[in-house]
């Protein structure tokens, strides 16, 4: 079954530096930037986070771990939520 990293900028107070919370999923089905949406939305609802950055989801693409974690660092400052593949 396929297993996605997904990472997101997220900051629990105004003014406070935006932080990389990362989690992993897997599903049967391919990844869409609304699902990614809508499952860092959840998490965030019941974390209490607020999403930091202009909304955007980006696909970063497959990888090892490890790499999929480096392209997470190498996204614009603007962007809210990265996803990849995690090659097995």
């Amino acid at each position: 079954m396929p297993k996605y990293l997904i990472a997101y900028r997220k900051n629990e107070e105004s003014g406070q530096k935006p932080d990389w919370a990362v989690f992993t999923t897997e599903t049967e089905l391919s990844m869409e930037a609304h699902a990614v949406k809508e499952r860092v939305a959840k998490r965030m609802s019941v974390l209490g986070e607020k999403l930091w950055g202009n909304g955007e989801v980006v696909w970063i693409g497959p990888g090892r771990l490890d790499d999929v974690l480096c392209r997470r660092d190498e996204a614009t400052p603007e962007t809210s939520i990265v996803y990849g593949l995690v090659e097995q």
